[in-house]
């Protein structure tokens, strides 16, 4: 596949704790690992990538899942905030990092 540069995607399984189920050896043989997480009560979803040889991995990628499919979210703060009550005395935006990568 490589040499076709025709790129394969492994879907696999996260266990409780937060690892990749399975052996080790799955993520060392791959260019990219890539979570993709979602709250079931929430309609958005996060693509993070924990490794990625041919770029950052300080990038996420915020998604809506919707009746007609998945769709990009272009401004995600925007998307935050769109909850917010009328006549609230203000809103902040903040990043933050979980985890130790």
């Amino acid at each position: 596949a490589k040499s076709m540069q025709i790129p394969i995607f492994i879907v696999g399984h996260m266990t409780k704790d937060g690892t990749v189920a399975g052996p080790r050896v799955l993520e060392h043989m791959v260019d990219t690992v890539l979570y993709f997480e979602g709250e079931k009560r929430e309609s958005y979803r996060i693509l993070r990538a924990a490794k990625n040889r041919f770029g950052s991995t300080n990038e996420i990628g915020v998604f809506e899942m919707r009746a007609e499919g998945l769709t990009e979210v272009a401004n995600p703060s925007e998307y935050m905030l769109e909850g917010r009550p009328e006549g609230a005395s203000g809103s902040v935006v903040a990043c933050s990092m979980e985890g130790t990568r």
